[in-house]
């Protein structure tokens, strides 16, 4: 089969293969361990020193912002109170008889000082409250000392008058004295008290000291051993610490910048800090851990992946040159002897010396050529037995076909009965006529799932069914038994004489039996005998189970029938706890979505630095789509608590020249881009209403935004005007308008038509005005506008209001 010629051509190309390929791979193996490992290990080391500093700031900007956001909120809250003391009618009225000094000033001013002192109760971050007329003289004060000196020394001069002047939109004052949290005042809050005509009548002060605030800095854990967190005024007064500090940073961001950094603090140690000027507050936030221990890891690492480098290196050199020879050497064997089997020696074969991956190749090397040799020896003989199988195959499939169209009228007649003695009668004697067997019958399982009774049988001698019809217990070694016991299909093999000692029929050489499942639960078998001498093979046996699931499925509707009315009871009551789950998730939702809200909003100032335009847009995008998921959240609470009936109004007199002033504000952002002129024709003297205002504003709202947002150019309208024991409310515009067809649809939930506007809103617009016994209606004509129209009744019905005890609140923000 081969030549000597032909063989020492073979031979000639492997010489020069025998040291090149071992020089290469060693080369190799060094080069791709040694280099790509050092520059890993730098690049890994400097990488991750860069995201340790990235990773520390953007935890301190985020700590900075939160609490920026505390502080802020720990001032406003103060000015709130006294903002809040200042309005009541009661505080107005007696500043007003203090400043007139008219007969009952003694009463007004113990009553001013009971209102004061109640506040210091509450609050006792206030040291001191005092009432001044607008000359700066103290009226009334909770230091009996400070109203018989008649002056408040800590509005004198500037301070007084630039409270006294400013606009009523700016009517309250915030200025801190010092940040020594040992001091005994450190912020001053003002607040002015303005009469019915907007005259200033005299000014709420209230002295505060800052341990409180200095508590809320102190426990700040985020930062760790090293990190600390504080605010510093512009004499250089640092809280908490009770110290003047300074350091560059801190000197820039009191210049008016943010920093952020690596940078020294005012010990001179080297820090990673985030430095954020507060102008409104004239104080700067300092946020700042030490560089010592923020960078100790990425030191560690270092010399542990320098040292592990170098004996990597070591490693590569020694294993590198003890494989490259361990699989030069076969190599150039197989390639000789792959050659010679390429000119026709189907006789060659490679010496296996080893166990290794080159061991089992060589073996399979061998086995290839040996393989080779009888294939073609054999072809033809292997041809014909291919042959032989194909016939074979071709007939199971015909009888495939056959069992799989007698399945499917299986599965159409279980499908077509609901009583389920007649339903297992029709599927044994279908599968006993279609699939030709001797035997077919159904056992269902007691209660007990203890025992088996036989329900439907068809066909076999009358011993046979004598034998089958007897009961059968789980599990008791028989192919029924063990089938409801396993939850398998159970195969049993019958010799002539076993047949004839159990049924009295030596004919049967098989029995099957399929469990009828329901889940993990056998609620019966399908048992079936046969006479073939090939019994039942696995796809059989896959075309019986699947008659049994369907004569399962089949038997189960008929149960499920009798049970329909009970499960319609349960799911009413699913609904319901459906919608009370709703209003319970729609609360959950609100925290991470107003966190997200706040977070995007902060960024958008700039407060954890600047961003570019790109990123600005993205997070406006972030920002608006939060706000407009926000509403639907609170309007899918709101819409679940009416249908939980969870949902009460707070009834009160209400005053809708103010509602529609207040909502037409509001408005005016709507159309700010846009060429609409807003109109406002309320009826003189219109009379007030018994309504819930949260809710009738939120309607007046939503329509006004329906408005705005079919509207591009022409007049937004707000009508109101009484009717027959009721008060009329429109909202008219010029825009897109609305089709017929789609004008019945809109009130409806989450229905969208057309050019119509979002069906939630409306629909629990719909809602509220209804449980205010009034009404809501629409008239539009496409492109000309639309009208939306609701009534309020004058006096709803008695049991529609509640008293203050019954009102449930359901802590959705206004």
């Amino acid at each position: 089969m081969s030549s000597p010629g032909l063989t020492e051509q073979a031979r000639l190309p492997t010489i020069g293969m025998r040291g090149g390929l071992g020089r290469t791979l060693l080369t190799a193996f060094l080069v791709l361990a040694i280099l790509p490992l050092s520059v890993v290990s730098w690049h890994a080391i400097a990488r991750e020193r860069h995201d340790i500093q990235r990773e520390v700031t953007a935890k301190l900007s985020s700590v900075a912002a939160i609490m920026e956001t505390q502080v802020r909120q720990w001032a406003e809250d103060r000015a709130a109170d006294l903002a809040l003391l200042a309005n009541l009618p009661a505080t107005r009225e007696n500043v007003s008889i203090l400043t007139i000094n008219v007969a009952g000033a003694g009463t007004a001013r113990d009553t001013l000082r009971t209102q004061l002192r109640a506040v210091l109760e509450q609050d006792p971050a206030f040291r001191r409250l005092d009432v001044l007329n607008s000359e700066g003289q103290v009226l009334v004060s909770t230091d009996r000392s400070a109203e018989r000196s008649r002056r408040s020394p800590h509005t004198e001069g500037s301070l007084t008058e630039q409270i006294l002047t400013l606009e009523p939109e700016q009517a309250s004052n915030l200025q801190f004295i010092t940040l020594d949290p040992t001091a005994d005042v450190g912020l001053v809050v003002t607040q002015r008290v303005i009469g019915p005509d907007d005259e200033t009548l005299g000014l709420l002060a209230g002295w505060l000291s800052l341990s409180d605030l200095a508590q809320i800095l102190q426990a700040v854990s985020e930062l760790g051993e090293t990190g600390e967190i504080y605010l510093v005024d512009a004499s250089g007064m640092a809280l908490p610490q009770g110290q003047v500090v300074t350091s560059p940073a801190i000197e820039a961001a009191l210049a008016g910048g943010d920093r952020e950094g690596l940078h020294e603090n005012y010990a001179g140690v080297p820090i990673i800090g985030v430095y954020r000027w507060m102008p409104e507050l004239g104080l700067v936030l300092v946020a700042e851990q030490a560089q010592k221990d923020a960078f100790a890891t990425t030191d560690n690492v270092a010399a542990a992946v320098i040292g592990a480098t170098l004996v990597v290196a070591l490693a590569t050199a020694v294993i590198a040159a003890v494989v490259t020879r361990q699989i030069t050497r076969p190599v150039v064997q197989l390639t000789e002897s792959a050659l010679c089997i390429a000119g026709g020696d189907l006789e060659q074969r490679v010496p296996v010396t080893s166990r290794d991956e080159i061991g089992i190749l060589a073996y399979v090397f061998n086995r290839m050529a040996a393989e080779l040799k009888t294939l073609y020896d054999d072809l033809e003989e292997k041809v014909a037995q291919r042959t032989a199988l194909l016939q074979k195959a071709n007939y199971q499939l015909q009888r495939r076909a056959v069992q799989l169209a007698a399945t499917v009228e299986v599965s159409q007649a279980a499908t077509s009965v609901l009583e389920p003695d007649q339903l297992l009668r029709n599927v044994v004697q279908l599968v006993h006529d279609r699939f030709v067997y001797s035997y077919v019958g159904i056992y269902l399982l007691d209660e007990n799932g203890e025992g088996a009774m036989l329900r439907a049988a068809t066909g076999g001698r009358d011993e046979m069914v004598a034998v089958k019809a007897q009961p059968v217990q789980v599990g008791d070694g028989s192919a029924v038994g063990q089938a409801a016991l396993t939850g398998e299909p159970y195969i049993i093999g019958w010799d002539a004489e076993r047949a004839r000692d159990t049924f009295s029929a030596p004919y049967i050489r098989a029995e099957a039996s399929l469990p009828l499942r329901l889940g993990d639960q056998v609620v019966g078998v399908l048992d079936v005998l046969s006479t073939g001498e090939e019994g039942f093979d696995a796809d059989s046996v896959s075309v019986l189970q699947n008659v049994a699931n369907q004569t399962t499925i089949a038997l189960e509707n008929a149960r499920a029938y009798e049970k329909e009315k009970e499960t319609a009871r349960r799911l009413r009551e699913l609904d319901e706890f459906k919608s009370r789950f709703l209003a319970h998730m729609s609360h959950e939702l609100r925290e991470p979505l107003t966190n997200i809200i706040g977070f995007s909003r902060l960024i958008l100032k700039g407060l954890d630095g600047p961003i570019s335009d790109q990123q600005r847009q993205d997070l406006q995008i972030v920002y608006a789509n939060s706000q407009h998921l926000l509403g639907l959240i609170n309007d899918l609470l709101d819409i679940s608590q009416i249908e939980a009936g969870l949902m009460e109004l707070q009834f009160q007199e209400l005053d809708l020249v103010e509602v529609i002033n207040s909502v037409m504000a509001t408005a005016s952002a709507l159309v700010r881009d846009k060429e609409i002129e807003l109109r406002q024709e309320v009826t003189p003297d219109l009379p007030r209403v018994q309504a819930d205002a949260a809710r009738i504003r939120q309607v007046l709202l939503r329509l006004l935004t329906n408005a705005a947002r079919s509207t591009e150019r022409g007049y937004i309208a707000v009508h109101a005007w009484p009717d027959d024991g009721e008060v009329l409310v429109g909202v008219s515009d010029t825009g897109v308008g609305i089709a017929p067809q789609d004008q019945e649809h809109i009130f409806e939930h989450f229905e969208q038509r057309g050019n119509g506007p979002d069906g939630i809103g409306l629909a629990l617009s719909k809602e509220f005005v209804e449980m205010h016994d009034g009404r809501i209606w629409v008239e539009s004509e496409v492109g000309k506008g639309s009208t939306f129209t609701f009534s309020l009744p004058l006096q709803p019905r008695p049991e529609k209001r509640e008293t203050p005890d019954e009102v449930w609140t359901d802590g959705v923000s206004q």
